[in-house]
């Protein structure tokens, strides 16, 4: 009954492959369904043939489906295989035959690599062959089959494995199947929520995930290089299959991972007892490690809630986190002890005393004792800087352009720093309603190869000095208006008005274009911060798109487009404009108008504001006029003070008292109908004439 050169029982894995042959079969169809029947749809659709990097993206719904099964079959082959160790009855039989417990454990072993490889190597041969013998509308070879077989085995043998080991580790089959999944998700889970815990607690922190950029069918593709989510082999599967393809350095390391698992699962399983089948942990030592996991998972999640539908302020996430370790360790306690009748002294403690250790967990790195809100580079250390008001992502963050060695810039960059460090540590860092707000993202790359991330959100006024100094300097505009694609290289350039698409110019001269890119550069090198913060309504948009050239990297026509706005401050760039007669085929004057019509806004009279909810223009229009009748303006010559004083329609709650909601109808150039548009006009905006054309707002 028992081969000892093979040191498994013959015996066993035949009932194993008679009792569980189903799983093998299921497989099987699962792979063909979802491999096979997708290159046989399209036969006969008079398209050309499409290349297929892999078999993983044959089709977009077949692929989905093949990750799932991928995902899901191996694992109910680990759970089923092992329910001779999570039932007591099975457990007592299996365990009385006259054999080792390492042939017990081989020969499930072996009967699961049986059921699922063989169907991953008849998908790949019945494929292969289908290949040769039809003209399938794709196009792919030998190469590609067997890379997909390869990478399949692999992730399958993978998380057999890691099933069979869970199994080893836990009593009950349903709590084996929750672990598994649990502890394939946990990695990226535990990346992002303490992530977000740190960014919401700890001072200038941002969670960096490099971003690995990819321009499949026109189309851009992000998928992150973070060394947490690589390490959550369910998210690397389900989120970058087949965009992403595992390297031949990562399988060698899921089979190594494999083959540790498989080692561990026979040592364990020489200390298993028998009794323990059907108890949720196997081994006591298991047991805290369990506990805390839950609890500090339980604390993240409801704390996390709380943060976010709490309004009153840090409380309510303080009492999120409590509940959350409370609810966790009751949750475990009743799992562990398959009762809900937990409550005893012992259980009290243990509460408190993981509560407190989690609680520290989470609340020393974000205490004063690490120094990282404090911690600001001297300016020989470092070596380039980066500001921006968003992350580095993707391919920006290896551009050179986008860091700066100007040694005046680095020391503007940090003063700023050191000035937010130091209002935040005097309290004066609370945002206010009522003031405007600035972010930054400050990256330092250091002499000693490291970089030091920090994002802050804060007002703008008692930064105002600070800020000037960095934003009016070319690399910070150079970083805000992407300066660096303005390379005199432009294919077109579209030049339209904001409120009407039909008014619109495109300069295709290669004179012209690169005439128009030079000034433009000047204009925004010269701006000033007042004018950087300015929010007077532009006279434009412009909208440059790049010739294609072989250092683009296939990046499609949109990735190579790039927009300005054209304000009213860019005199010299009107003047030009005016100068090739332009500007009168795009901007909007008092002649263009059909009509203005105002009406005051009262917050107190509308609905209660509810967050990020948007509330159309027209409807806010046609909601006040129901209450205050529209006040038509009639004078031509206060069209031209309306155009230049409006603002961007963008309704929020603290709207100063004494704006009106402006309509405005703009005279079509070619539709019949004309065009409308809804604008703001604030009391600093208004001048002694409009305010006798618009009567007081009581």
């Amino acid at each position: 009954m028992t081969s000892n050169r093979f040191f498994c029982s013959g015996g066993v894995i035949r009932q194993c492959l008679r009792q569980h042959g189903w799983i093998g079969l299921l497989y099987l169809v699962g792979l063909l369904f979802t491999v096979l029947l997708p290159l046989f749809m399209s036969i006969g659709d008079e398209q050309p043939r499409v290349v297929l990097k892999s078999l993983f993206d044959s089709t977009s719904s077949g692929n989905e489906l093949q990750k799932l099964i991928l995902t899901t079959v191996p694992v109910l082959a680990g759970v089923m295989l092992l329910r001779f160790v999570q039932r007591q009855g099975p457990s007592d039989l299996y365990h009385s035959l006259p054999l080792r417990r390492e042939h017990l454990l081989t020969s499930h072993v072996i009967s699961g690599l049986i059921l699922l490889l063989v169907p991953v190597w008849l998908t790949a041969g019945v494929t292969a062959w289908v290949n040769t013998s039809v003209e399938l509308p794709y196009i792919f070879h030998i190469n590609d089959i067997g890379s997909w077989a390869l990478v399949v085995s692999v992730l399958t043998i993978f998380l057999f494995t890691f099933t069979v080991f869970v199994g080893i580790c836990v009593g009950q089959s349903l709590l084996q199947t929750v672990v598994v999944y649990v502890l394939l998700l946990l990695p990226q889970f535990l990346s992002m929520m303490i992530g977000r815990f740190l960014e919401r607690n700890l001072y200038g922190y941002v969670q960096v995930r490099e971003t690995v950029v990819q321009y499949i069918n026109g189309g851009e593709f992000r998928s992150s290089n973070n060394v947490w989510d690589n390490l959550s082999p369910f998210v690397r599967i389900m989120d970058n299959l087949p965009q992403r393809a595992f390297s031949y350095m990562e399988l060698l390391a899921y089979l190594g991972v494999s083959l540790l698992f498989v080692a561990l699962s026979y040592g364990l399983y020489r200390k298993r007892l028998v009794e323990k089948a059907t108890q949720a942990i196997a081994f006591p030592f298991l047991q805290p490690l369990f506990k805390a996991g839950v609890t500090l998972c339980a604390m993240l999640v409801i704390g996390d809630y709380f943060y976010n539908a709490g309004t009153r302020g840090a409380n309510w996430s303080i009492f999120g986190y409590a509940l959350g370790a409370v609810l966790g360790y009751i949750v475990v306690e009743m799992v562990v002890r398959k009762t809900w009748q937990i409550v005893r002294v012992r259980a009290l403690v243990e509460m408190v005393v993981y509560g407190v250790i989690m609680g520290l967990v989470l609340y020393i790195p974000i205490s004063g004792w690490l120094g990282y809100e404090g911690r600001i580079p001297t300016a020989h250390s470092v070596e380039k800087v980066y500001v921006g008001q968003e992350e580095p992502l993707g391919g920006d963050a290896e551009k050179e352009a986008y860091y700066s060695q100007d040694r005046a810039y680095i020391a503007s960059v940090l003063n700023l720093h050191r000035e937010l460090v130091r209002a935040h540590a005097a309290g004066e860092k609370s945002l206010s309603k009522n003031l405007a707000v600035e972010r930054a993202v400050i990256v330092y790359r250091l002499d000693d190869g490291s970089t030091m991330t920090r994002r802050y959100t804060f007002p703008e006024k008692p930064f105002r000095t600070e800020l000037t100094k960095v934003m009016e300097a070319e690399p910070y505009k150079t970083v805000r208006y992407e300066l660096d694609k303005l390379q005199g290289k432009a294919e077109t350039i579209n030049i339209q008005s904001i409120d009407d698409n039909e008014r619109r110019v495109v300069l295709t001269n290669p004179k012209e274009t690169r005439e128009f890119e030079d000034i433009l550069r000047e204009e925004v090198l010269n701006m000033s911060y007042s004018e950087m913060q300015s929010h007077r309504y532009p006279l434009g948009n412009v909208s440059i798109t790049n010739k294609e050239s072989s250092s683009t990297n296939n990046e499609p026509s949109w990735k190579r487009e790039i927009s300005f706005s054209w304000p009213a401050s860019y005199h010299k760039l009107t003047g030009w404009l005016e100068q090739k007669g332009y500007a009168d085929k795009v901007i909007i004057d008092a002649k263009d108008i059909f009509s203005i019509r105002a009406v005051p806004i009262i917050t107190e009279e509308l609905e209660p504001y509810q967050p990020n909810q948007y509330i159309e223009d027209y409807k806010l229009f046609r909601r006040i006029q129901q209450k205050h009748k529209a006040i038509t303006i009639e004078d031509p010559k206060l069209w031209s003070t309306v155009l230049e004083k409006r603002g961007s329609y963008n309704f929020t709650p603290n709207m100063a008292k004494g704006t009106y909601l402006l309509q405005v109808k703009i005279k079509p150039l070619f539709s019949s109908d004309p065009h409308t548009g809804y604008y703001y006009l604030t009391p600093s905006d208004m001048t002694p004439e409009l305010a006798k054309a618009l009567p007081a707002i009581p």
